[in-house]
């Protein structure tokens, strides 16, 4: 930031500043006085000069044209800085979205390894290759463990991509 847009900022920073406090002392107290003029008067000059050092105004037989130069940087920094936020915000949608997929598939992997653990435990035990006991020490713990509710991993996946 150079001198000239530092010198811009203070004074629109000063004179709104210096505007809003008149005004304020006005609703508070319905007083203007000889500082409130002068300070209104200030404050309205320092927002114009900030404004007006970077504007080019042309008035010719072809019509009216005002150029804001300081205004102009500041709107195209704007949108540089809206469009990288834009992209920034496409990729993590992306990688949510990939994400999800990859939760979906592995919510699915869980319920299929489950069931094919269980299916195994219970050929082991109709070979006999374990006790009752050592299947049950074994396939107890599979069967109790918790269940995804697919329905509620959807709607749920459904609400972070809404946002």
């Amino acid at each position: 930031m150079d001198v000239k847009d530092m010198a811009f900022v203070a004074g629109l920073v000063l004179g709104c500043l210096i505007i809003v406090s008149v005004c304020w002392v006005w609703v508070r107290r319905q007083v203007l006085g000889m500082g409130g003029g002068l300070l209104s008067f200030f404050g309205v000059v320092l927002v114009g000069l900030s404004v007006w050092s970077s504007a080019s105004v042309e008035v010719s037989a072809d019509g009216f044209r005002a150029e804001f130069e300081q205004l102009e940087k500041q709107v195209e920094s704007v949108a540089l800085r809206s469009q990288k936020i834009s992209d920034e915000v496409r990729v993590v949608a992306d990688a949510n979205m990939a994400m999800s997929r990859e939760i979906k598939v592995a919510a699915e992997n869980i319920d299929v390894n489950k069931a094919q653990f269980l299916q195994l435990t219970s050929a082991l035990q109709d070979k006999r290759v374990f006790s009752g006991a050592q299947t049950r020490s074994i396939s107890d713990p599979i069967r109790n463990a918790p269940v995804i509710d697919k329905r509620a991993l959807e709607v749920r996946i459904q609400r972070l991509d809404n946002r």
